[in-house]
């Protein structure tokens, strides 16, 4: 899965996904052609369609987020033991006669 940042002039940064498998060399190859767009830009992903001006963005950033899950992702097995058996309670105090 890819993350593609859009970063723009005056507006919040937009964060889109894309399910593409395609290497990020080529991807990122495919997606620099909007900056050669001179009109309207769209741009539509596995879940998202982004509408913008060329003129508008100013930068891209892409990431491919499943080989970074990839990696951080721990997990740890813990075995249950089993319950204790309770023992009666012991008068400690004996007759000392």
């Amino acid at each position: 899965m890819k993350k593609i940042t859009i970063y723009q002039r005056g507006v919040p940064n937009v964060d889109i996904f894309d399910d593409d498998n395609e290497d990020l060399d080529k991807y990122c190859q495919e997606l620099s052609k909007i900056f050669n767009m001179s009109n309207v830009v769209i741009l539509k992903t596995s879940s998202t369609t982004f509408i913008g001006r060329p003129s508008q963005i100013t930068g891209l950033n892409v990431e491919d987020i499943e080989s970074n899950n990839q990696q951080t992702i721990e997990t740890e097995i813990i075995e249950e033991s089993p319950p204790e058996e309770e023992k009666p309670d012991e008068d400690i105090i004996t007759d000392m006669n």
